[in-house]
């Protein structure tokens, strides 16, 4: 009995409304049915002659019986009414899952504000700058749409890097893409701090290796946000949700994707750019802007937007910035496929297809998951409603009698 009640009190019911009228207005309506019925077949019986005489020929009716049919019938209905309610349990499956662990880095430095790009349609709309950075904005967001059941770590970076944890909420991962901008982080546009970052985010389990301590760990900034953590072990005593675990059949594949107007192949990023590819994690690189460049303008530090005052060399010139392509195909190169340097279109429309593409010639793993999901049990109930009517059938209303008329 406790089981069967534990059983009970864990269903939940997908169509309230319908229970509640099964438990309520389905007994009222058999209750007035009956009532109403009574009453007719008092009128036929008045209409049929003196009750007296009436009442021996009608000596074998079971008034007694008619109620116990009809509460039976009142019974079978609301079971019935139950179970078209769809009553449900939780349950767990376990599913398969296949994707990448892909990190999505956004230039936000200076240069990005430049206006050396044309606008696209969603730009024109929403009355957004036509910059660089709007369009790599816009091409990280088309490209995370077009990885489904991809996990998502999303960076923007400057001169330092601002990262959050791998997620599937890719609606997290493209907003954490939006909300910071060039006044959020040091000035700079420092490739070899991005890919470090990004290395560590997709491998914790080098955490205190290569330099992955350095982005943060328990009471330092740059920690994940509450409920995610860059430890592949759980924090001691933390319970572990079954539901939750992912067991690894097949490594996942992991990327890494950089938009960026470019960088020069220093030392200490072509040193990241190894130690990814040692790792097994495929780099590419998408380069915004135009090769002929624009000028370089300074930022308010308050609202982040670009200023009308032109940023300046210490000997008073201009700053002009140009898409950098001969680096970023060096450190493409460097990645082990100087294929894996795309150019984002500098007019128009973006198209993500040659980066999803690329991403989706990474190996993908597969590991399994289980997963809850509710499970419809109403078979017991509708059983047992049918049940009740062939019951509710096999009940005569009268009794039996050898001669009735003699009562």
């Amino acid at each position: 009995m406790t089981k069967l009640w534990t059983w009970i009190t864990s269903i939940e019911i997908a169509t309230p409304w319908l229970f509640w009228v099964a438990i309520t207005a389905a007994p009222v309506a058999v209750a007035l049915l009956h009532l109403w019925d009574r009453w007719r077949r008092g009128v036929m019986a008045r209409r049929m002659g003196e009750l007296p005489v009436l009442k021996g020929l009608m000596a074998s009716q079971s008034p007694r019986r008619r109620l116990v049919k009809d509460g039976i019938a009142a019974g079978a209905l609301v079971l019935i009414l139950v179970a078209a309610a769809r009553p449900q349990i939780e349950g767990k499956r376990k599913i398969e899952v296949r994707g990448l662990d892909v990190v999505v880095a956004v230039d936000v430095s200076k240069s990005m504000l430049v206006d050396d790009v044309g606008p696209t349609a969603r730009m024109t709309k929403k009355k957004l700058p036509t910059t660089r950075l709007e369009r790599a904005r816009e091409l990280a967001t088309l490209v995370i749409d077009g990885l489904p059941g991809d996990r998502i770590g999303p960076v923007v970076f400057a001169g330092a890097a601002a990262h959050f944890p791998l997620t599937e909420d890719h609606e997290v991962a493209i907003r954490f893409l939006g909300d910071l901008g060039p006044a959020d982080l040091p000035q700079g546009s420092n490739l070899g701090e991005v890919l470090r970052v990004s290395r560590c985010l997709l491998r914790p389990d080098l955490y205190d290796d290569l330099g992955c301590s350095r982005i943060g760990r328990r009471g330092h900034g740059g920690d994940p946000l509450r409920g995610e953590s860059l430890d592949p072990k759980p924090e001691p005593g933390a319970p572990i949700a079954a539901e939750d675990a992912l067991v690894e059949k097949v490594e996942r594949g992991k990327a890494i994707l950089v938009l960026t107007d470019g960088g020069e192949p220093d030392e200490e990023t072509l040193k990241e750019v190894v130690n990814a590819r040692e790792l097994g994690i495929a780099v590419l690189f998408v380069g915004v802007g135009t090769e002929a460049g624009g000028i370089v303008y300074e930022i308010d530090p308050t609202t982040g937007r670009r200023t009308t005052t032109p940023k300046r060399m210490p000997d008073g010139s201009t700053v002009t910035s140009k898409r950098e392509d001969a680096g970023m195909t060096a450190l493409a190169q460097a990645s082990g496929d100087a294929k894996r340097y795309l150019v984002a279109a500098e007019r128009g429309e973006l198209d993500p297809t040659p980066v999803i593409d690329s991403l989706k010639a990474v190996n993908r793993g597969l590991a399994t998951k289980k997963i809850k999901e509710m499970r419809d049990v109403f078979e017991p109930f509708l059983f047992a409603g049918l049940m009740l009517l062939v019951i509710e059938v096999a009940i005569s209303t009268r009794r039996r009698q050898r001669y009735p008329e003699a009562t």
